[in-house]
């Protein structure tokens, strides 16, 4: 080939650096569509998992904001409450104790149940987490009325369906930082009348 003055055209008019394209078979075709399908599918459904998560409730997890600041403000209350009357003394004062605390408690399940209803009802296991309080201060009712037979009883604390305390399933209601914690005085009150 010649260039415009009649001498060789350099470099030469085809890329010396151009291969073939590699040989491809069927099989790494059909490879290649089905690994392209299952990442579209994988893609498309974490789609939806995330935008059911940013739009919907949690299943076994309380994260409604109106209820978390209703929670965290009543128990707050609750538990500073319950830290100041230890349980020791008498089987007597320990059982007075134990009821009077457990007044704390029922106020702040009251207080939660009618200020956040609606929010509540939207966020399905806060309903049960506070039935579990409550199942929590009907188990401490029956040991305040046991100590006054038995000064030695101690709390046995209610379990869930698959045999665990309802404690740990409470515990376990919170995205990050619990809103409420159960006081250990509360889950074990005689361990308060054995240490004072």
């Amino acid at each position: 080939m010649l260039d415009a003055t009649g001498g060789a055209a350099y470099p030469p008019a085809r890329n010396t650096w151009e291969f073939p394209p590699p040989p491809s078979s069927a099989r790494w075709v059909w490879v290649a569509v089905l690994a392209t399908l299952t990442g579209l599918v994988v893609a498309g459904g974490l789609v939806v998992v995330v935008a059911r998560l940013g739009s919907g409730d949690l299943p076994g997890v309380i994260d409604d904001d109106e209820l978390l600041t209703t929670i965290a403000v009543e128990c707050s209350l609750m538990t500073s409450t319950v830290d100041m009357l230890p349980v020791y003394g008498t089987a007597q004062q320990q059982s007075e104790t134990i009821r009077d605390q457990d007044r704390a408690i029922r106020l702040m399940v009251d207080a939660i149940r009618t200020e956040a209803a609606a929010a509540i009802a939207r966020d399905r296991p806060s309903d049960q987490w506070l039935d579990d309080w409550e199942s929590l201060v009907g188990a401490r009712e029956r040991l305040a009325r046991r100590l006054l037979r038995e000064p030695n009883a101690s709390l046995v604390v209610p379990v869930d369906g698959d045999g665990d305390p309802v404690t740990e399933r409470m515990a376990g209601v919170w995205l990050g930082d619990a809103a409420c914690e159960v006081p250990p005085t509360i889950g074990s009150p005689d361990a308060d009348a054995l240490s004072g």
